[in-house]
């Protein structure tokens, strides 16, 4: 009885602390909303049906955890709560003050870590083999992963400022576009992880603890690990943009300037006065134009002749393409009006 209701009692915690942080991240003009609000609903009611009906049903001899196993679920209910206020932190707080937020991130973390550390404790044997391979596989697939993460950053920041390779060693973009892969890297390794593990502790659980408690307490450590990773990669698929857009805006203070050499005089763009310059070489840069939220690349080369400098836009083959069918459309459109004019006449 007292076992059921204290797992009645931690479903109930991990599901309304996931409901509300799953409210916080959904925009909520959109249909998934409303879809939330009832799912939510329909979940309380199994949890209190599936509840009611163990209570029922069951004839099982109650099997008491032992404290590291309630610890365990301790640091996972933690993780949960860590979660939540790392969500309403970002609903909350301004952009512009990330402080909290990733004091909190950094805490989610940590008691994701200290929650899988103190699980292997509890299945592993005694020459420790599971803590063992984890730490070198945490080792060398950091090694891989960054410098995969790194060469993919290094091609896509010369790909998008039109600037060569090697000029794009010591770009700070370049850091924080690594570091953007690395996350998506790992989050991959996250998913495959627990699923992993959770593999690992059925097999385990066997020779650690009783089959009757093994279901229950395996669901209180990897639901909530799963749902974590689960909203935070919905939430990061939302904000994919303003992350973009935030670590560019970070990176442009250290690797670009507001003013351009040309003409043997410093100059900027008075159309465009938040304009950002990267200097490439004697003459030539890349400027960085913020537009509607975003911003546009150009080629800025100098001339001898007023303005001294001449300004073209970095574009991709998929924009010369919709660009040259856009003029072609205006031509075609012009010259079907003048021929229904004539006509008219």
């Amino acid at each position: 009885m007292n076992r059921f209701w204290n797992s009645l009692n931690l479903g109930v915690a991990h599901f309304l602390l996931f409901f509300i942080a799953i409210i916080i991240v959904t925009p909520k003009r959109t249909e998934l909303y409303s879809m939330v609000i009832w799912l939510g609903m329909i979940i309380a009611s199994v949890l209190i049906v599936q509840f009611y009906y163990n209570k029922s049903t069951s004839n099982k001899i109650p099997t008491r955890l032992t404290k590291n196993h309630k610890k365990t679920q301790r640091l996972a209910l933690l993780s949960s709560v860590f979660f939540l206020l790392t969500c309403v932190a970002f609903k909350f707080f301004d952009r512009n003050n990330i402080v909290v937020p990733n004091a909190l991130i950094a805490m989610t973390i940590l008691s994701i870590v200290c929650t899988i550390a103190s699980h292997i404790k509890l299945i592993d044997n005694k020459d420790k083999v599971i803590a063992l391979t984890i730490k070198s596989a945490v080792k060398y697939s950091w090694l891989i992963v960054s410098l995969i993460s790194y060469y993919l950053a290094r091609s896509m920041t010369s790909g998008s400022l039109d600037i060569s390779f090697d000029t794009t060693f010591n770009k700070l973009i370049t850091v924080v576009t690594a570091l953007i892969f690395i996350f998506i890297f790992y989050y991959a390794i996250y998913f495959i992880f627990i699923s992993l593990l959770y593999s690992v502790t059925l097999s385990a659980g066997n020779r650690k603890i009783k089959s009757s408690v093994n279901l229950e307490y395996s669901i209180s450590i990897f639901f909530p690990l799963f749902i974590i990773g689960y909203v935070s990669y919905i939430a990061f698929n939302i904000q994919t943009l303003n992350i973009l857009r935030f670590g560019l805006e970070f990176s442009m203070k250290y690797d670009m300037r507001d003013t351009f050499f040309c003409n043997n005089k410093y100059m900027f763009l008075s159309e465009h006065p938040n304009a950002r310059f990267m200097f490439i070489a004697d003459g030539n840069y890349r400027a960085l134009i913020p537009h509607n939220d975003d911003f546009t690349v150009s080629r800025l080369t100098c001339k001898d002749s007023a303005p001294f400098y001449s300004l073209v836009s970095v574009m991709e083959k998929k924009e010369l393409i919709l660009t040259a069918l856009g003029k072609q459309a205006e031509t075609l459109a012009s010259d079907i009006k003048a021929t229904i004019s004539s006509n008219v006449r």
